[in-house]
């Protein structure tokens, strides 16, 4: 039966004050006529409206809607970019005008690869407070930044950290990089923090050393066959097999085969890749990755790294319940293990496994994106390069050092590395987004004029705009290892002072409690590493005036250092 209803005819029917369902005589005095025939009734007993009229007036509306859609759409659009464009808080900052309609301007930003440059840019002209998104917030100010990563002050981590927890069969696996819960955060990493403070990985040395030896034996094989090294690859590598010593006790066998062990690399890039973007616009995540019909429809893989760690993992259980090795020197696995025995009410195998993931992924890149910083800013200033290996040169005659340098002796005895490595970190640090937090319950006053930021305003620092504050002095731009040096007008009480406060600018490794809890491991890897490789070999550009590719996908990555080697015969005696 085909029913064609009216608004008012219904509006009629049900303000007629009959029982449902029952007509009125013929002379009616109201004016409304009885049912038609043809009209669906309503049950006088029941009350409930049959099934075809429901449908009439559902099909009725679709139509209507239908008819509509394009100014239905239109006005939604309007609204919820209006809504944006004036969120309480952020009317006022500055920033392009598409950033303040929708995050998709950020998407589409991370998607070019160099959005550390978009936003240095940004901030010159509108100064210490842009605005990135409808709800975003990016902070330059460092009295600002005092509080947004201070201790205790209540600054989450948001969902772009979510983004980044791996699946393990089908499952996120939060970790102590990616979990945005700041309770469940400090209670998993009290049971194992002490693992990485420097006294105790100096006992990690060995591992380094023996990891160290295997990439010169490599580079050696270069220099007998006088070919070009891609020297940003044999970092990569070497910072994978560190990682995969100082937790394993084993290599990962990226130096050995002198190449992409599993899809390793691959993965993590692609990984990093996925994150930047989808970062910046999260509840996309859960359409491509962790999308729930996945996991249903047996889908949700488990990532690459992910594997190679559970591997080893369950590899050292079964020795353990079979044939456990004795004095063995305790790795980072070692530890965990201990602390899953210590605090079974925190720490499980899954934990367990989460902690190796966080060595792997944090571990690995930054480091070779920092170590890849260094030789290249270092080899690109012929001064800097000289006073560099002359301050090596002179300490390895006077057996102040060994080779491979140890991490004493490069505290101790190699102030210039020191400058050298602090300025590259500051010029190319290995983060190159925001690192977003949440404003909390109170709200926050933004110093200096800025205006009171609402709960839940997403606020952070990009450590490429923090690195190159006034705080660090002229020539942000240069590489300059002499600033990080007494000057010879400056008192000591001034210098300190000085170097203090740079120090509490940088933000190679995070800000407060969220500290990469890894730093101490990649410095060690760092002030070993470094000073080896200019006192064993001359390191040259194959094309001196070739320039690096660097592409910001979140961490800021290089290629294209082709490097041409020869022996420092010096070194070798000395090795």
């Amino acid at each position: 039966m085909q029913i064609h209803l009216h608004v008012g005819t219904i509006v009629s029917y049900y303000s007629y004050t009959l029982p449902l369902g029952e007509a009125r005589p013929g002379s009616y005095k109201s004016g409304i006529p009885p049912f038609p025939p043809h009209f669906p009734r309503i049950s006088p007993i029941e009350g409930t409206i049959p099934v075809d009229f429901t449908m009439a007036i559902i099909s009725e509306a679709l139509i209507l809607v239908w008819s509509h859609l394009p100014a239905i759409l239109v006005t939604l659009a309007l609204f919820h970019f209006t809504r944006n464009y004036f969120k309480p808080g952020v009317t006022s900052i500055p920033g392009p005008l598409l950033a303040k309609l929708t995050n998709f301007w950020r998407f589409i930003d991370v998607a070019n690869g160099r959005a550390e440059v978009t936003l240095y840019n940004l901030h010159q002209k509108h100064g210490d407070y842009v605005r990135l998104g409808p709800n975003v917030v990016s902070v330059r100010n460092l009295d600002a930044l005092k509080t947004i990563y201070g201790i205790n002050k209540g600054y989450q981590k948001t969902s772009f950290y979510s983004v980044q927890q791996q699946l393990a069969k089908g499952r996120p696996t939060p970790t102590l990089f990616t979990t945005t819960d700041e309770v469940f955060h400090a209670a998993i990493k009290r049971p194992i923090s002490s693992a990485y403070s420097m006294s105790t990985l100096t006992e990690f040395e060995p591992f380094v050393d023996k990891t160290i030896h295997t990439l010169f034996g490599k580079l050696d094989e270069v220099v007998a066959e006088a070919k070009v090294c891609d020297i940003a690859a044999w970092l990569q590598y070497y910072a994978f097999d560190v990682i995969g010593e100082l937790t394993f006790s084993k290599p990962l066998g990226f130096l050995e085969k002198g190449n992409d062990i599993d899809g390793i690399i691959v993965a993590l890039e692609h990984m990093l890749d996925y994150s930047g973007k989808i970062g910046q616009m999260p509840w996309l995540d859960y359409i491509f990755i962790k999308n729930p019909l996945k996991s249903l429809f047996g889908g949700g893989s488990t990532g690459a790294v992910a594997r190679f760690a559970r591997a080893r993992l369950d590899e050292r259980l079964n020795q353990k319940s079979t044939s456990p090795v004795a004095n063995k020197q305790k790795d980072f696995l070692d530890r965990f293990l201990e602390a899953r025995n210590e605090h079974p009410n925190i720490v499980n195998d899954n934990q367990v496994f989460s902690y190796t993931i966080s060595n792997m992924n944090a571990g690995s890149d930054t480091t070779a994106i920092s170590l890849r910083a260094i030789l290249y800013y270092t080899l690109k200033n012929p001064r800097a390069s000289m006073r560099l290996q002359q301050e090596l040169t002179v300490a390895l005659e006077e057996n102040r050092i060994s080779v491979p340098v140890s991490w004493k002796q490069s505290q101790e005895q190699l102030p210039y590395l020191d400058a050298v490595i602090k300025e590259a970190l500051r010029l190319h640090p290995a983060v190159g987004l925001m690192l977003e937090r949440v404003v909390p319950a109170e709200g926050l006053q933004l110093p200096d004029g800025g205006p009171f930021l609402p709960a839940g305003t997403i606020v952070g620092a990009n450590p490429w705009i923090v690195h190159r504050s006034h705080i660090f002095g002229e020539d942000v731009e240069s590489f300059v290892p002499e600033r990080w040096l007494k000057m010879d007008t400056e008192s000591e009480t001034s210098f300190q002072d000085r170097k203090q406060k740079m120090m509490r600018a940088t933000f190679t490794f995070g800000a407060g409690p969220r500290t990469c809890i890894g730093k101490n491991v990649s410095l060690l890897e760092i002030y070993k590493l470094i000073p080896s490789l200019f006192l064993r070999y001359k390191i040259e550009f194959n094309d001196p005036s070739a320039e690096w590719e660097i592409v910001n996908s979140w961490f800021v990555r290089q290629k294209n250092m082709d490097v041409r080697l020869t022996h420092n015969s010096q070194a070798i005696a000395g090795s």
